[in-house]
């Protein structure tokens, strides 16, 4: 006969360092009981019970259980043993499980459970909400849905077998940094002693956000929710998995900025130590836009000194080949670059080597707004054939529509970038930044212009964008804008001609000079409407230019001067 109680068993301190009741429920504390008979017959109970606390799972944060009821029965009855337990939470559900055997009573009057005793036994889980999964990891992860599963436990205590089935519904995850998204998810699955079968994983889900890019066409490619679904099994003695997988106009990012639909298929195989996976990818729409600036970083030789060292590459080893197509409307705005990209990649990834790219990336049209101006991409090509971050460059962007349509060449490779200036037709370099930034060729004698073309170089050589002026102009809502010496030209009508590249022109003298604050808006490719203001008197000129062809362009002039002139523009060498 074995009777008793136990009660106070805590799993932590109860009270704070300064003696003081800790806040909320407290570590979980569990309490006992037994009633036992050991004779002829086993006959009897013990109870393991809850009678305060919770349980505290260590993350990202802290997240409680809470524990409502825990409570494990064994009970003995001649020579038979039963199990029973429970839990319930407000965050884990309902857990009931239960399980029975037969003892043996040896010759010598003791009990033993021998290897060949039948066992039986089943288990019920109800997960309401897995939100509280979120909670753990590190990422900025949110989580959603329910589960439920159910086990059945057989064979003998020296060889069980268990099998069993898992569900979910209403799954959702989300990465909310990323802006991936996928909601509508359902799981079903099943186990035995030999395998796991992934029968089906799919998530129905609907897009949730209009892109700032009006070019893609949402409402089409949107009518429908995207799907994605999954399946396979995996051997538990070797762990050889097979999976295959598809994606059709699934909604993988989900943020304004950040926009895109994928379709897809693959496949994926599987060992307790590698992973195989192959596929093949489509980008239905997208738009990409980043910031004018990149996040400020640290350099790779700066050592924080306290902060934990990055673990070790393990034993796991993944091969990936992933071909990519960009589609016919991804969509990229970054640092002043606005286009469509287009073209295939094929990913390839191998143990111990850093992932490589082979394909080409291409712009489709666009601009690049630099320097002041906005430059039309002539050529954009990204070339991929190793190491992601050293593509080759192939890229020219012009000013268009001027007798010289001028701009810069991009070639080499990203880690080594050649910038250069070039120009149709071709004219000394100094010419080729004049016409990129003012839309002429320079006056020799003028130090506006030179106060002009000195801060285009240094950004040229020095980083994208246009410095100042290019931050005023565009919160003015303008395309260009400039202070310095110059003339309005307002009195004289006198017939004047200019040789391109020399920067000299031939006029009867103007009548105002000095400090000249000038501002345009490009109001068409052809079309470009400035207002100019002399700073020393109360001159005021407004100029409507329109370019007729490469050549050929017309002036219309309002204000101090009103004039209305054809200009015709030829290069000789």
């Amino acid at each position: 006969m074995a009777r008793g109680t136990l009660t106070g068993l805590a799993f932590g301190p109860l009270t704070r360092a300064d003696g003081q009741p800790r806040r909320g429920p407290g570590p979980l504390v569990l309490g006992a009981d037994w009633n036992l008979s050991v004779g002829t017959t086993l006959d009897g109970q013990a109870r393991l019970f809850r009678e305060s606390g919770d349980i505290t799972i260590e993350g990202e944060t802290r997240t409680r259980l809470g524990l409502e009821t825990l409570e494990a029965v064994l009970k003995a009855s001649g020579n038979r043993l039963s199990l029973t337990a429970q839990a319930r939470g407000s965050e884990i559900g309902s857990l009931q499980a239960n399980a029975g055997l037969q003892a043996q009573r040896g010759a010598d009057g003791l009990w033993s459970v021998p290897p060949d005793a039948a066992l039986a036994g089943a288990a019920e889980l109800d997960v309401p909400s897995i939100g509280w999964l979120g909670r753990l990891v590190p990422e900025s992860i949110e989580a959603g849905g329910s589960l439920k599963g159910k086990v059945e436990l057989g064979g003998t205590l020296a060889a069980p077998r268990a099998s069993g089935r898992v569900s979910g519904r209403t799954l959702e995850i989300a990465l909310v940094d990323q802006g991936l998204h996928l909601s509508g998810g359902e799981f079903d699955a099943s186990f035995d002693n030999d395998r796991v079968r992934l029968e089906r994983l799919s998530f129905v889900s609907p897009n949730r956000v209009r892109p700032r890019e009006s070019r893609i066409p949402f409402d089409r490619l949107t009518a429908t929710p995207g799907t994605f679904t999954a399946s396979g099994e995996v051997k538990l003695d070797s762990g050889d998995g097979d999976f295959s997988f598809r994606a059709d106009r699934l909604p993988l990012l989900q943020r304004d900025d950040r926009w895109m639909l994928l379709s897809g298929e693959g496949t994926a195989r599987s060992t307790w130590t590698s992973l195989v996976l192959n596929a093949d990818f489509r980008t239905d729409a997208g738009y990409i836009e980043f910031a004018e600036t990149p996040p400020p970083s640290l350099s790779d030789d700066v050592v924080v000194l306290g902060r934990d060292e990055e673990p070790a590459e393990g034993g796991f080893a993944l091969t990936a080949d992933i071909g990519v197509n960009l589609g016919n409307a991804l969509y990229l705005s970054a640092m002043g670059l606005e286009t469509r990209l287009a073209g295939e990649l094929k990913l390839r990834m191998r143990p111990g080597l850093p992932m490589s790219a082979i394909g080409s990336i291409a712009t489709v049209g666009g601009s690049y707004r630099g320097y002041g101006q906005s430059l039309v991409i002539d050529r954009g090509v990204v070339n991929f054939q190793g190491p992601l971050d050293a593509p080759g460059l192939d890229i020219v962007a012009l000013r268009k529509g001027l007798a010289v349509e001028a701009g810069v060449a991009v070639s080499g490779s990203a880690k080594r970038p050649q910038i250069r200036l070039v120009s149709e037709p071709n004219v000394p370099d100094p010419d080729k930044l004049s016409w990129i930034v003012l839309g002429r060729a320079p006056d020799s004698g003028s130090g506006a212009d030179l106060g002009l073309l000195l801060p285009a170089a240094q950004a040229l050589l020095g980083g994208p964008g246009g410095g100042m002026t290019e931050e005023l102009s565009r919160s003015l809502g303008f395309d260009s804008f400039s202070i310095g010496q110059g003339e309005l030209n307002s009195t004289s009508r006198a017939a004047s001609s200019r040789v391109l590249g020399s920067g000299s022109t031939v006029a009867s003298d103007p009548s105002v000079a000095g400090q000249v604050l000038s501002l345009g808006k490009r109001l068409s490719p052809d079309l470009f409407l400035s207002f100019e203001q002399s700073l020393g008197g109360a001159e005021t000129l407004v100029k409507l230019s329109y370019q007729l062809s490469r050549r050929l362009s017309m002036v219309a002039r309002g204000g101090t001067d009103t004039s209305l002139d054809l200009h015709y523009g030829f290069s000789f060498r």
